[in-house]
C-alpha cells in the first residue's frame, strides 16, 4: 500500500468537508478530481477505484484519493454506509507517492529549528488505513465539520477549521505510528467515561473523582486531542443520541431530554438548537420528510 509523503510546513489546507450517506444497492459516482479527497467510513463499506487500484474501506478505515486520478465506487454498498468527506490540497502540489515502510518519529523528523528558521519535518500518511483510536479520529472530524455549520461565514471559525484540520493530519501520522501519547489515553479514559454514562449526572468533579486527575489536566488533555472540553464532549455525545432517537423513535421530546442525561427539557432543546440549528421537532420533521 502506497504512503503519500509530504514537507511540513506548509500544512495542507482544508477546503470543505461533509457526511453522506450510501444506501444499500448505491454506489460512489466516477469522476476525475483536482484535489484530495479523504472519505472514511463511520459505518458500512465503500468499493472504492483509483485508477487500477481497488480499496474496500469498512468501518473504521479510510482511504485518501489522490488529485487528476479517476475515483470510482467500482462495487455497490452491501449495507447502508456512513462516511465523513473532506477535500484539501498540498500547497504547491508538493507530495510523492512512496512505498509503506514501518516508521516512527525518526522517519518524522528533517530540520531542527533555530532561533531565526523553521523547523522542517516529513509526513508518511498511509493512502488506505485503520485507525485505532476511533473515538478521538471521529470526534475530530465531528469537531472540524460542526465548527462553520450554517450560513454564516465568519472568518475566525475558517481558521481555527485550518487548525482542527491540521491537528486531524497529524493524528493521522500518529495512527500511523499506533504509539498512543499520554494525553491520548487520559483523553480516551475520558470519553469512555463519558460514552458509558452520559445518562446520569456528569461533571468536572464527577470525572476527577472517577478517573484521578484533576480537571484542569483533563481539560487540556481533551482540548489538545480532540479540540474540546469534557463538558463540551459531553453535550456532543448526548446531541448525538438525542438525534437518533429523534429520527428513530416517536418518543416525546420530554422523555428523549431525560433519557440523554437532561432533565429540564427547555434547557434541552435550546441546546439542541444552538448544536443544530433547529428545534428537536422541526430536526424530527426534517429527517421524515428525507
Amino acid at each position: 500500500m502506497s504512503m503519500i509523503a509530504m514537507s511540513i510546513p506548509p500544512f495542507p489546507t482544508f477546503i470543505r468537508g461533509g457526511e453522506y450517506t450510501f444506501n444499500k444497492g448505491e454506489r460512489h459516482f466516477s469522476r476525475v478530481f483536482t484535489v484530495f479527497d479523504l472519505l472514511y467510513v463511520k459505518k458500512g463499506t465503500l468499493f472504492m477505484q483509483e485508477g487500477d487500484e481497488r480499496f474496500v474501506v469498512k468501518e473504521g478505515q479510510y482511504v485518501i484519493l489522490v488529485p487528476g486520478e479517476r475515483h470510482e465506487g467500482y462495487a455497490d454498498c452491501t449495507e447502508q454506509t456512513d462516511y465523513f468527506w473532506l477535500h484539501f490540497v498540498i500547497p504547491g502540489n508538493e507530495y510523492q507517492m512512496v512505498e509503506d515502510k514501518e516508521l516512527d518519529w525518526s522517519f518524522v523528523y528533517r530540520k531542527e529549528p533555530t532561533f531565526t528558521e523553521v523547523g522542517y519535518y516529513q509526513f508518511h500518511i498511509p493512502q488506505w488505513g485503520e485507525v485505532k483510536r476511533r473515538e478521538i479520529v471521529e470526534q475530530q472530524l465531528e469537531t472540524l465539520l460542526t465548527t462553520r455549520d450554517g450560513d454564516a461565514h465568519v472568518p475566525d471559525d475558517y481558521l481555527k477549521q485550518q487548525i482542527q484540520f491540521s491537528e486531524f493530519i497529524v493524528q493521522l501520522q500518529k495512527e500511523a505510528f499506533s504509539i498512543p501519547s499520554a494525553t491520548e489515553k487520559v483523553c480516551e479514559s475520558a470519553m469512555k467515561y463519558i460514552q458509558k454514562n452520559y445518562k446520569e449526572p456528569v461533571n468536572m468533579s464527577v470525572l476527577k473523582e472517577e478517573l484521578n486527575f484533576h480537571p484542569d489536566y483533563l481539560t487540556r488533555c481533551m482540548q489538545k486531542t480532540i479540540g474540546i472540553s469534557p463538558m463540551q464532549y459531553l453535550t456532543h455525545y448526548r446531541m448525538h443520541h438525542a438525534k437518533k432517537l429523534l429520527a428513530e423513535t416517536e418518543y416525546k421530546v420530554s422523555a428523549i431530554s431525560r433519557d440523554v442525561g437532561i432533565d429540564d427539557v427547555t434547557y434541552f432543546s435550546k441546546l439542541f438548537k444552538k448544536m443544530e440549528g433547529t428545534t428537536p421537532m422541526e430536526y424530527r420533521r426534517l429527517v421524515h420528510r428525507k
